[in-house]
């Protein structure tokens, strides 16, 4: 069997690599190791439909609620602070096995052949091998995934370190529309997504998102974290979602899932061999300060669909707008995530705002200490901004 392309993986990165192939013409075949698109996905997530729009038309797309109002929580023990922005994009919450089904049709209505329930064992040249037989391809897209075995079996990438990964947590409790509009105080198709972001029990970052029958509570934190302080998954979640039970009270469990995501990667990680391209989540391209791994996955794979050699491919992630601020927010992040210095400003965030309330600044006084960490910081921050 022959191919102009072959994708492995039909996840947001393969399904647009696939599209954009297969409107160019190629006889392309997308191949999926779950039951379907989007079964091996555990996260629900909110996009940018300016980004989406970039490759796919949008105005089928299947999202849950259109996100009016973003919540950004800085949370302590003792205290919070919030931040409540209407964004001017267009946001939205989507279920990531009705958006991946999605996607893959586009891909499908292209000329794209999907197969499922198919794992590619190798790669041997032009060969992709499966468990049900091999396949030729003039050109390869790895779309596997942050478990990238096949990547690191090139040698196009290295196993990711603890210190690189977090492990983000989720839970999707079920109930009716009506219901989560009123505890939400939504009308029609309103939605909103929530920031959180804590240092208990330890340095982590969560999120709430609104569904139209159904809320998504979910948090990650540094395996290496977790692990030091010998905390299991659901204890960190149960402690994080605990002040918000009320949201969820007497909804039904519908999914309990887990997923490693990448803090490193391109241009650590090579982008492309030869004929064969990685994309998405297989090449680290998850932007941790914004919480978006869809949209350069998304464009990532457009590009890889559309570079004609390696070098074209490689020259055009370093162009892209949606890629660039993952590579820039990097240096940031791991600096941030470095000790004490998530805590730091949690605090700071906190402290300054009660510190305003009661009109007495002098009780920031304490971070005087702090001002030249705070400095280096906000220089790595103008470089997210350039």
């Amino acid at each position: 069997m022959k191919f102009d392309a072959v994708v492995i993986g039909a996840g947001p990165a393969g399904s647009a690599s696939a599209y954009t192939m297969a409107k160019a013409g190629y006889k392309v075949l997308m191949i999926e190791k779950g039951s379907e698109p989007g079964a091996k996905n555990v996260s629900g997530a909110m996009i940018r439909e300016a980004v989406i729009s970039k490759v796919f038309e949008t105005k089928d797309l299947p999202f849950e609620r259109i996100v009016k109002r973003v919540r950004l929580i800085f949370k302590t023990r003792e205290n919070e602070t919030e931040i409540s922005v209407k964004p001017k994009d267009k946001l939205y919450t989507i279920a990531r096995l009705k958006f991946d089904k999605w996607l893959a049709q586009k891909a499908e209505g292209a000329g794209a052949v999907l197969i499922t329930k198919t794992t590619v064992t190798g790669i041997e040249g032009q060969k992709v091998i499966t468990e049900r037989g091999e396949i030729e391809a003039g050109k390869i897209v790895i779309a596997e995934g942050a478990n990238a075995l096949l990547s690191m079996s090139l040698g196009l990438r290295r196993e990711l370190r603890s210190e690189e990964t977090v492990l983000g947590i989720k839970e999707v409790y079920a109930s009716t529309r009506d219901e989560v509009a009123k505890r939400f105080g939504l009308q029609g198709d309103e939605g909103e997504s929530w920031r959180i972001i804590t240092d208990y029990p330890l340095p982590s970052a969560g999120f709430i998102y609104t569904y139209k029958d159904a809320v998504a509570i979910g948090i990650g934190a540094k395996v290496d974290e977790i692990t030091q302080r010998d905390i299991r998954p659901f204890e960190l979640l149960d402690t994080f979602k605990e002040p918000y039970s009320e949201l969820i009270k007497g909804f039904s469990l519908r999914e309990y899932s887990a997923k490693i995501i990448p803090e490193n990667g391109f241009p650590s990680f090579k982008p492309c061999e030869g004929s064969i391209y990685v994309v998405g989540d297989a090449l680290g391209l998850v932007d941790p300060l914004t919480f978006d791994g869809i949209g350069p996955a998304v464009i990532s794979g457009h590009l890889a669909g559309k570079a004609e050699s390696c070098n074209a491919y490689s020259n055009s992630l370093y162009e892209a707008s949606e890629i660039l601020k993952v590579m820039r927010s990097r240096p940031l992040t791991r600096e941030l995530l470095k000790g004490d210095n998530l805590s730091l400003y949690i605090h700071l965030v906190t402290d300054f705002s009660l510190s305003w309330a009661e009109g007495d600044l002098s009780k920031l006084k304490y971070y005087k200490n702090s001002l030249g960490t705070i400095l280096k910081h906000l220089l790595l921050g103008l470089e997210v901004v350039q």
